[in-house]
């Protein structure tokens, strides 16, 4: 089946990118073009500093909160993720081995929301019912909404590089977030039909919902996706700025495509109905997560206090 990426990186999501960088690079032209306004100013002000600077120490720990444009590829051709957010906060803790070089691991949760539609889906394939005859499942959906509330414990370990330019201090940093599904739900409406054609007998079954056929049917469902942890790579750059009790900083990351969470329960088409002829009574439709491939990736920027 062809790859599709379903919600790419759109234009205003790279110039909001695009403006971080500028922001950074005009902070730092400023600081070095900014000239001293009086001796007795710069004396107390190198005196504020130093104290900051001497309890600072190879330790610090960081505060923030974050808000986030991820993404989520998907090769189910027809699935329209549209546009998303996420939003959280958590706090870091900070190591520095030498001035240059230091350690950052953390722990923190956030929230998003999906909303999946696809207006019409077809698909065939080869099964076998619970009397041990072979036959064509044929499935049909049209209509289809999906919402999925996730909130996410996320615990991100990186190497970060460290270099001052005047007051403030940029840094680059490189890592790994792990990422714990708290809450997964998901609510699933549309139309659906499940038939079983026997070629060998030339019989459809199209409307035995004792034995899970149906056609047109008005389905919801409720129910829980079971996610694997995700481990996703991120790169980053970020921005300290001086203050009274500490340090503001800047952050922001991209990371780089999952694992598939979904990777040991999958089924082999979109809403496959019943299997072994379970009455559609107890029957829900699994997550369109439940099929194909399926990773995470996104942008993320964070906004938080070092002391």
């Amino acid at each position: 089946m062809r790859s599709t990426q379903i919600y790419q990186l759109s234009a205003k999501q790279a110039l909001i990118l695009g403006f971080l960088l500028s922001f950074i690079c005009t902070s730092i032209s400023l600081q070095a073009s900014n000239p001293a306004a009086t001796d007795s100013l710069e004396i107390n002000k190198g005196e504020e500093e130093l104290a900051i600077e001497s309890k600072r120490g190879w330790y610090s720990t960081s505060l923030y909160a974050e808000f986030g444009m991820p993404k989520i590829n998907h090769n189910g051709v027809g699935l329209d993720y549209g546009k998303t957010f996420s939003y959280g906060g958590g706090f870091n803790l900070n190591f520095r081995f030498v001035k240059w070089l230091g350690l950052q691991v953390g722990a923190g949760l956030s929230f998003q929301k999906n909303n999946i539609s696809m207006e019409s889906y077809e698909a065939e394939f080869d099964a076998v019912d619970s009397e041990g005859d072979a036959y064509t499942q044929m499935i049909t959906a049209r209509d289809v909404k999906e919402e999925q509330t996730w909130l996410f414990l996320n615990v991100p370990l990186a190497l970060s590089y460290y270099r001052e330019l005047g007051k403030i201090e940029l840094y680059g940093f490189g890592g790994v977030e792990l990422r714990h599904a708290l809450i997964a739900d998901y609510n699933q409406n549309g139309t659906f039909s499940h038939q079983g054609y026997y070629e060998q007998w030339n019989i459809l079954f199209d409307d035995l919902p004792a034995l899970g056929f149906y056609t047109d049917k008005p389905m919801e469902v409720e129910a829980k996706m079971e996610a694997d942890l995700l481990t996703l790579p991120f790169v980053g750059i970020g921005m300290f700025a001086p203050g009274q009790k500490g340090r503001f900083y800047l952050e922001a990351r991209y990371y780089f495509k999952s694992n598939d969470p979904f990777a040991d329960e999958k089924y082999p088409s979109l809403f496959p109905g019943p299997e072994n002829n379970q009455a559609i009574g107890t029957y829900k439709n699994p997550s369109v997560m439940n099929y194909g491939d399926v990773s995470f990736e996104g942008i993320k920027f964070v906004l938080g206090i070092n002391f």
